[in-house]
C-alpha cells in the first residue's frame, strides 16, 4: 500500500470512529428486541408441540411473562446508560419478574438514587419497583464473587427440596443481602426465607413475594 493510500485508510478510520454513537446504540437496542422477539416466538412453538391443553396455556403465560420482564429490563437498561453518562461511574443491576422491577447495587449520588426512582416510572408495564441502591462507591470484585457464590447456594437448595417450586423464586444477593422475588404461596416463601436465613454468608434477606392465596368454594 503506498503512503498516500494509508493516509486515506487512516482518515476514514478516525471518521468512523467519530460515527453517531446513539444511532449505533439505538439499532442495537432493536436488534435485540427482534432477537428476543423472534427466540421467544420459536420456542413457544417447541413448546407447545410438546404439550397440550393446561401445561400448553400455562408455558404460553411464562413465555409471554419472560419476554415482557426482558423488555423492561431492556426500556430500564436504554434509559440508564444509553440516554446519558451520568451513571457512568455507577454500578447498577437490573431484575425484573412478572414486572417487578428490584434495582441493586451502587449510584455516586443521592440525586442519581432519586433520579432512578423517576426514570422506573416513566416505563410502562412496571408493576411494583425497589429501588435497593445505595450511595456508595461500587463493590469490589470479591465481593460480586461472595454474591454470586450465596445466590448458588441458595438456588440448588431450592431445586432440591420438593416444597417449593424454584422457577417460580428468583434469588438476588447484594453485598451479602439476599431479595427474593416470586408469585408463591405462603407456605413456600417461608421455605425460601428459611433457606436463604440457613445459608452461610448472608447477612439479610428481603422478601419482595406477591402471594397466592388459594381458597375453597
Amino acid at each position: 500500500m503506498s503512503l498516500k493510500n494509508m493516509k486515506q485508510a487512516k482518515r476514514y478510520s478516525i471518521i468512523l470512529t467519530h460515527e453517531d454513537k446513539g444511532q449505533m446504540r439505538n439499532f442495537k437496542f432493536i436488534l435485540t428486541l427482534i432477537l428476543l422477539l423472534s427466540s421467544t416466538l420459536f420456542l413457544q412453538a417447541c413448546m407447545n408441540v410438546a404439550t397440550t391443553g393446561a401445561e400448553a396455556a400455562y408455558n404460553r403465560h411464562s413465555l409471554q411473562n419472560t419476554f415482557g420482564d426482558q423488555h423492561i429490563n431492556f426500556q430500564i437498561d436504554h434509559a440508564i446508560y444509553w440516554d446519558s453518562d451520568r451513571y457512568k461511574e455507577s454500578n447498577i443491576s437490573i431484575y425484573t419478574f412478572n414486572g417487578v422491577v428490584l434495582l441493586t447495587g451502587q449510584v455516586p449520588t443521592k440525586a442519581l438514587h432519586e433520579e432512578l426512582n423517576r426514570i422506573i416510572k416513566n416505563i410502562p408495564n412496571v408493576k411494583e419497583f425497589y429501588n435497593e441502591t445505595t450511595v456508595s462507591p461500587p463493590s469490589s470484585s470479591l465481593t460480586h464473587v461472595s454474591d454470586s457464590w450465596i445466590t448458588t447456594k441458595i438456588k440448588s437448595q431450592l431445586i432440591a427440596t420438593d416444597e417449593a417450586d424454584p422457577n417460580q423464586i428468583k434469588v438476588v444477593t447484594e453485598n451479602g443481602t439476599v431479595y427474593l422475588m416470586g408469585i408463591v404461596l405462603p407456605d413456600q416463601a417461608k421455605i425460601a426465607t428459611e433457606i436463604a436465613q440457613s445459608t452461610s454468608g448472608v447477612q439479610n434477606v428481603v422478601r419482595i413475594f406477591s402471594y397466592i392465596h388459594i381458597t375453597k368454594n
